[in-house]
C-alpha cells in the first residue's frame, strides 16, 4: 500500500530538458578553455595543464549548478538564492578543474568529439522544440546564455563520456578478490527482520469487523481483499504488501502487524489515517546477510567505480591543476564583507 510508506517526491522532466541536463549534469559540465585570456576584471581561478579557467567561465558553470539545485528543490531562481550557495564555490571549482583535466586527457587519448557527433546531438535537441525561440527559452531557464555555449558543453560532455566508456571493463576485479572484500564488508549486506503481510482496507470499523467475521468462517483473505479493499495499490494482488522491515508502515499498522504470529489475522480492526485495516501476517523472514551471489554484481560495480575514480584522479594529477579560490568572489547579491 503506497500510502502507508513515507512519500517520495519525484522530479519529472521532459525528454528535451532531460537531454540538456544529461549533457550538463552528469558531472561533465565544462567549457573549452584552451584560448582563455585573462583580464583584470576576469581573473584566472584555476590553471589546468597549460590552460586557464577564468572567473567568467566558472561563473557560467556555477550558475548552471545553482539553477539545477534550486529547481530540484522546487525553488525559483533569484540572485539572493544564488548567493546563498556561494559556500559551495571552492568545492565546485575543484570539481570543475578536475573534470577539465580529465577532458584534456580524453582529447590527448584521441576521444575528442567529432563535429558530426556534436551536430547530431544538438539537432536531436532542436527537434524537441517547436521553434528556435522555444529552445533559446529552455536554455536560458537552465542558465545557458546561448546555443554556442551549449554546443561547447555538448562537445565536452561527449568527449568526457567517450573516454569513460573506453575505460569500462578495464578494472574488473577477480572473483577471489571480491570474496575477500565480501567477508571484510559483510556488515554492509545485513538484512533486517522482515514481515511478510497483506491487508484489507475498509472505510469503517463496522465494515472491517464484518470482514474479520467472514474470515473466521473460512472465506479466503485474498478473495475478500480483491472484492472489498479500498487500497488500489494492493487489492488486485489480494492485499499483498510484500516483505518489509520495521519502520516501513505507519505506527498503528506496524504495532498490530508485529504483534501477530505467522498465519494469524488481526482480531479487531486496526485504525490509521487511511481507514480501518484487517491485517494478515504470512511469515517472518529472520535477520541475516545477503549471500555473496546476491551481492556480487553490486560489489563488483563498487570496486570498479572506486578503481576508475582513482585512475581518473591520477590522470588529472598528471595534467596538473592549480586553484585560485581567492579570485572567485561573491555572487552579485551576496553581502559584501
Amino acid at each position: 500500500m503506497t500510502g502507508l510508506r513515507p512519500s517520495v517526491g519525484r522530479f519529472w522532466q521532459g525528454k528535451a530538458e532531460m537531454m540538456i541536463r544529461t549533457a550538463l549534469w552528469s558531472g561533465l559540465v565544462l567549457v573549452a578553455l584552451a584560448s582563455a585570456q585573462t583580464t583584470p576584471t576576469d581573473p584566472v581561478v584555476a590553471t589546468v595543464g597549460k590552460s586557464n579557467i577564468l572567473k567568467s567561465e566558472f561563473d557560467l558553470q556555477f550558475n548552471l549548478f545553482v539553477h539545477d539545485a534550486l529547481q530540484r528543490q522546487g525553488l525559483p531562481y533569484s540572485a539572493e538564492a544564488a548567493a546563498s550557495l556561494d559556500v559551495y564555490k571552492p568545492k565546485f571549482l575543484e570539481r570543475m578543474a578536475r573534470e577539465t583535466a580529465i577532458t584534456q586527457a580524453a582529447e590527448a587519448a584521441g576521444f575528442a568529439a567529432k563535429d558530426q557527433a556534436v551536430d547530431a546531438a544538438i539537432e536531436e535537441v532542436k527537434g524537441q522544440f517547436d521553434s528556435p525561440e522555444a529552445l533559446d527559452k529552455a536554455l536560458a531557464e537552465a542558465g545557458i546564455p546561448d546555443l554556442a555555449t551549449y554546443r561547447r558543453l555538448v562537445y565536452e560532455a561527449l568527449t568526457y563520456n567517450a573516454y569513460l566508456e573506453s575505460l569500462e571493463g578495464k578494472f574488473q576485479p577477480s572473483d577471489a578478490a571480491l570474496k575477500v572484500l565480501y567477508v571484510l564488508s559483510k556488515r554492509d549486506f545485513a538484512v533486517p527482520t522482515r514481515y511478510c503481510s497483506a491487508h484489507i482496507l475498509l472505510k469503517t470499523a463496522k465494515e472491517a469487523q464484518q470482514v474479520i467475521d467472514r474470515l473466521a468462517k473460512g472465506e479466503a483473505f485474498a478473495e475478500l481483499a480483491r472484492s472489498l479493499s479500498q487500497d488500489p495499490g494492493s487489492k488486485d494482488q489480494g492485499g499483498d504488501l510484500g516483505c518489509e522491515p520495521r519502520g516501513t508502515y505507519v505506527a498503528p499498522f506496524e504495532a498490530a502487524l508485529v504483534a501477530l504470529k505467522p498465519g494469524e489475522t488481526s482480531k479487531k480492526p486496526v485504525q490509521t489515517q487511511f481507514g480501518f485495516h484487517v491485517i494478515y501476517l504470512s511469515k517472518i523472514e529472520p535477520a541475516g546477510y545477503q549471500s555473496f551471489e546476491e551481492v556480487e554484481p553490486e560489489l563488483s560495480k563498487r570496486v570498479q567505480s572506486e578503481a576508475l575514480q582513482k585512475y581518473l584522479d591520477h590522470r588529472a594529477d598528471q595534467v596538473g591543476i592549480k586553484l585560485f579560490p581567492e579570485n572567485l568572489g561573491p555572487s552579485e547579491a551576496a553581502p559584501k564583507q
